[in-house]
């Protein structure tokens, strides 16, 4: 017998129990997640998807841009035009609200749509998905802090009206903070195929790049993650204190000075006291949930690092706590048998240079910071910690398994493609860059003797390592971050699902409320939904100051 799988379909019932992520992943983890080809899962099942012939180029091609209020309509919360869009003005969304943009397209073809999206602080995430197309229906969403292109597949049956909504979303947020959408492009790209499959269609081979001088690496090397399929993602740091997301800095534009003094007692309730922190816990969690990795922030945008560095300007947690924290996670996980994964970003508030790195155009901020030359050098200095650090991760902690960038973008402006110019973050660094690494702090190429660029250092000291694409530099695996529903067609590549279980990723308080943690039917739905379209999913939590998981 046929079945006709539509995954489609989305409950946003349910309740949270203490222990319901061993519920959600268990049978994932009997089935799926012990597979290392998707099919096993799913043998029985027919999918019925539709894909584009005959590509017309640039003919019949629409925009849709928000001069004007007429364009969308507020069915929830509050929506407004922002001046500060992508190109002139944006459609804005304060948490908690929703827009819908009505769209009629003439049936019997398929259609690329282009929208670009941005929050507010990178702790939250926009959704936009069609409404109205049936088991046409399809969405995408965005966490980043900075304007980034998405895109969705349209598939209109010759039997359909053609009319149908795009309804963009933004669910509570950990401060409130509004998020935008801007310049909608919607090109015809072919005619209508319906296709059948009896049975689950072969997976397409990945298309291997080469960028920067770094080539992606082969399906052998990254295929442990389609084996793994569920990880925990841990956002812990000196944020965890105020319990406001990982962003409090920033959102607040509270100094260096004053922030280092949430590592130190006299912050109070506020101070990371780290007394709990016991990383065979997490590891035990991770564990009953059905997951086979793990990942965990090593230093956010803070500046703050859980590790050990040598860095003569660092802010380390061996210097406040004395404990190097991601060297006894690391050890946890090898010691359970999971793989073991870092998140590094690349910025650091610290550094006024970030916002100016040129020393002639200091971009806006919260931490009241301007045009100054000196700036410049600034910069250059947090780009020479960076290399510094990320050496130290490549090589003090044994076999890193998935490096998670994050943070590529310059004075929270453009994408992380943009600021590769300055992080130089392919194989190798220039001899005429505006920015150079001290020579102390360099890496070299064995054979060629050429300094190396950031990717360069991972490579040599991880060959077998796997990327996210959030330097600068193409990634070995795409994300897809935020709670918004998956839709759409079986993912080509590996794909990985990026969630967190209440608004924002660092600990908050409304991580201690029922109320606003995610309903466990509705984790069960993104489980499933990625499973079928053989993605991973990455669940994230956010312990408290004192190293606690929130219950």
């Amino acid at each position: 017998m046929t079945t006709m799988i539509s995954p489609d379909s989305h409950s946003r019932t349910g309740s949270r129990t203490d222990h319901g992520l061993y519920h959600i992943f268990s049978s994932f983890t009997r089935t799926a997640g012990k597979s290392r080809n998707y099919q096993a899962a799913f043998l029985s099942a027919a999918i019925l998807f539709c894909s584009s012939t005959d590509i017309y180029g640039q003919k019949n091609t629409t925009s849709i841009s928000f001069d004007k209020k007429e364009t969308y309509l507020t069915s929830k919360g509050n929506c407004f035009i922002s001046q500060s869009g992508y190109k002139g003005h944006a459609l804005g969304l304060h948490s908690e609200s929703e827009a819908r943009i009505p769209l009629k397209l003439e049936p019997g073809f398929t259609y690329r749509l282009t929208a670009w999206l941005k929050t507010s602080s990178g702790a939250d995430h926009i959704a936009l998905a069609t409404e109205g197309l049936d088991q046409y229906d399809t969405g995408t969403s965005s966490a980043l802090a900075t304007w980034s292109e998405v895109s969705l597949t349209l598939q209109i049956p010759p039997e359909s009206q053609g009319s149908f909504q795009l309804a963009a979303t933004v669910n509570r947020t950990a401060n409130g903070q509004p998020a935008f959408i801007d310049e909608i492009t919607i090109q015809r790209t072919g005619t209508f195929a319906t296709q059948h499959y009896a049975g689950i269609p072969p997976r397409k081979q990945r298309q291997i790049k080469t960028k920067l001088g770094i080539t992606m690496q082969p399906d052998k090397t990254i295929e442990w993650m389609l084996d793994c399929r569920l990880g925990m993602f841990i956002h812990w740091g000196l944020y965890s204190g105020p319990g406001r997301g990982e962003w409090h800095m920033e959102n607040q534009g509270i100094s260096p000075e004053k922030y280092r003094e949430l590592a130190y007692p006299q912050s109070g309730d506020l101070y990371f006291t780290a007394k709990d922190f016991n990383a065979e816990k997490w590891v035990n969690l991770a564990q009953k949930a059905g997951m086979k990795y793990m990942n965990m922030v090593t230093q956010h945008h803070d500046g703050y690092a859980l590790f050990e560095s040598k860095y003569m300007n660092a802010f380390t947690s061996k210097q406040t706590h004395n404990r190097d924290f991601v060297k006894e996670y690391v050890n946890a996980c090898r010691k359970a048998g999971l793989k073991v994964g870092l998140y590094k970003t690349l910025i650091n508030w610290r550094f006024p240079g970030y916002y100016d790195v040129t020393g002639t155009d200091c971009k806006p901020n919260r931490f009241g910071y301007t045009t100054k030359p000196e700036h410049k050098e600034n910069a250059r200095l947090m780009k020479e910690e960076l290399y510094c650090q990320v050496k130290e991760l490549m090589t003090n902690y044994g076999q890193i398994d998935q490096l998670f960038w994050d943070g590529g973008w310059l004075g929270q402006q453009g994408t992380d493609a943009d600021g590769a110019y300055f992080w130089e973050s392919g194989k190798y660094l220039s001899d005429d860059n505006e920015w150079p690494v001290n020579p102390y702090f360099r890496d070299k190429d064995e054979q060629t003797g050429q300094p190396l660029g950031l990717m360069g250092i991972v490579r040599k000291y991880q060959p077998n390592i796997v990327v996210n694409p959030r330097s600068g530099w193409c990634g070995d695996y795409t994300c897809e971050e935020g709670t918004a529903p998956v839709k759409g067609k079986i993912r080509e590549g590996v794909v990985e699902k990026c969630i967190s279980l209440s608004s924002g990723w660092g600990y908050n308080k409304a991580m201690e409320n029922p109320q606003y943690i995610m309903p466990l039917k509705q984790i069960k739905r993104l489980c499933a939904d990625c499973m079928v379209r053989n993605m991973c999913f990455l669940v994230n939590i956010g312990p408290d100051r004192h190293g606690n998981v929130p219950h």
